[in-house]
């Protein structure tokens, strides 16, 4: 199979090997799955084996000419990535409006990324895949996260995929792809790629000389997510969890508790963007076990506090625990639209105290 260094992903990597070694390639792809389940990671892989000098029996990159050393350091004129930029740095036509849905291009803390992929970005796209490539056979384009172009980029970008030119292949990585245009993904060759079984993820990080328990601990916590197992702070996201778990009890167990909903959501919500996705994750995955454990069902990703899942589960009931997993999955996508964060988070929680389950 192509690609070892990837954990999971079979089917996706087997489809990719059979276009490798047939050499007919669509020009665009959309790579869609989680997040951190190993996307970006084969987008790079693929990336560097359209443009290595010297690609091996099926046709993977060598990974010691000089494309595939230019490529891992990221200056291989061929592979360009597009990505959300920084606040504080400008693309190249600054006098485009770029604050579509209020995104607030302020200064912010140093490392915050804009909002968006924006215009800009995706002309000077355009401008370069009209070139031939200039050292490679062909020229490649990734852009990701692509579910961060905003309307306007992904039209700007459409020209470019409607009329490819012919050495350049788009590669689109996205863990939201509902909310890129129907004329976008409908250009593109799809793939998908999915989080492994909790177990399956555990061995895999085993034979990769981790110990058994914290492997075990780093596939429950990042949901079957390769990527997130390997990068997450494992006590930090373990103390997270008791944290939200405590304030789910307690919601759940007593309207009472929702006197606190400003706290609990403060807790959600944390420190930054990254805080706020990882608190939902985990809301959703607490919910998504509660809802399995009320239904019967044995195979919860947070095992180790399958006690406390259970009476979760049936404090909420099966059903009302699958609405709740379902409003989060929706309003962790409509943050795109620059909602009100600590409003989310109190929405969510207030659900779990026993109010409206729905939103408009």
């Amino acid at each position: 199979m192509i690609f070892p260094v990837v954990l999971g992903q079979e089917r996706a990597r087997g489809v990719l090997a059979r276009l490798l070694a047939s050499g007919r390639l669509p020009h665009a792809f959309l790579f869609h799955g989680p997040e951190g389940v190993g996307k970006g990671l084969v987008a790079h892989l693929f990336a560097t084996s359209l443009i290595c000098i010297e690609p091996g029996a099926d046709a993977t990159a060598c990974g010691s000419c000089a494309a595939c050393v230019k490529a891992a350091h990221g200056n291989h004129p061929d592979v360009l990535r597009v990505t959300r930029l920084p606040k504080k740095d400008k693309p190249g036509d600054a006098a485009v409006d770029d604050t579509e849905d209020g995104d607030d291009e302020g200064a912010g803390k140093a490392g915050d990324l804009r909002q968006f992929i924006v215009v800009p970005q995706i002309r000077e796209l355009n401008h370069h895949a009209a070139y031939a490539p200039r050292e490679g056979r062909r020229r490649v384009f990734v852009i990701d996260p692509a579910d961060r172009m905003n309307h306007e980029s992904q039209n700007a970008l459409l020209k470019t995929l409607e009329e490819p030119p012919g050495q350049a292949v788009l590669v689109l990585v996205a863990s939201r792809p509902h909310v890129l245009l129907p004329t976008v993904r409908s250009r593109c060759f799809q793939i998908g790629f999915g989080a492994m079984a909790p177990d399956a993820l555990a061995a895999g990080l085993v034979s990769r000389g981790m110990g058994a328990a914290e492997a075990s601990a780093r596939a429950a916590l990042a949901e079957g997510r390769p990527g997130r197992a390997i990068s997450l702070d494992l006590s930090s996201l373990a103390a997270r969890r008791e944290q939200l778990l405590a304030a789910l009890e307690a919601l759940a167990s007593s309207p009472r508790a929702a006197s606190a909903l400003g706290e609990y959501a403060s807790q959600v919500v944390g420190e930054g963007e990254a805080d706020l996705l990882e608190g939902l994750d985990l809301l959703m995955a607490l919910a998504r076990d509660a809802a399995r454990a009320a239904s019967g069902g044995a195979a919860i990703l947070h095992a180790d506090v399958w006690q406390r899942i259970d009476k979760l589960g049936r404090a909420l009931g099966a059903a009302r625990a699958a609405e709740l997993v379902a409003l989060i999955d929706r309003l962790r996508g409509d943050l795109r639209l620059n909602l009100n964060k600590t409003l989310v988070a109190e929405t969510i929680l207030a659900a779990f105290a026993g109010g409206p389950a729905a939103v408009a």
